[in-house]
């Protein structure tokens, strides 16, 4: 296969698998390495999408912060998750200091607490004293990715008998 065909059937493909998703440019590299291409082909392919903005790193991490906040997940989940999409990390500093903030992280865990709270109440809890319920609460807080010291600001107010 010619240079100029491999490159239209990169192009397709990468613009089929931005079709369900967006995604960052490492994982654009990645898979077209996978599926064989050579290096200049990758490039060539990544340099022209990138200059119609259908790949977009800046955007690509504000999306998927919304995203994974909008979950229920916490600021260091996220961070390894953009980590693991190939991001920059100044760029996902960057974009995790404008889009975290202590005290809506707080409240974020407050209103999950509360929720979990709720769809517990028709169960029988008498065998489950306090400490254990707060270790599961602070267990699926950390899972979810928050901070510790939130964490325990946040368990600190909350009664999970109640």
């Amino acid at each position: 296969m010619d240079e100029e065909e491999a490159q239209k059937k990169a192009r397709n493909m990468v613009l089929r698998l931005l079709s369900f998703r967006a995604r960052s440019r490492q994982e654009i590299a990645a898979y077209l390495e996978r599926k064989g291409f050579t290096e200049q082909v990758n490039a060539s392919i990544i340099q022209e999408l990138e200059g119609y903005s259908y790949i977009n790193d800046d955007q690509f991490a504000d999306d998927f912060i919304g995203s994974r906040k909008s979950r229920g997940h916490g600021l260091k989940k996220i961070r390894y998750e953009l980590y693991m999409k190939g991001l920059d990390e100044r760029l996902i500093e960057q974009k995790i200091a404008d889009h975290f903030d202590p005290d809506q992280d707080l409240l974020r865990i407050k209103a999950l607490l509360e929720q979990r709270a709720a769809r517990r109440a028709g169960i029988d809890e008498r065998s489950e004293d306090r400490d254990r319920l707060l270790r599961r609460e602070a267990a699926f807080l950390k899972r979810r990715g928050f901070q510790d010291n939130l964490i325990m600001k946040a368990l600190k107010d909350f009664d999970p008998v109640e």
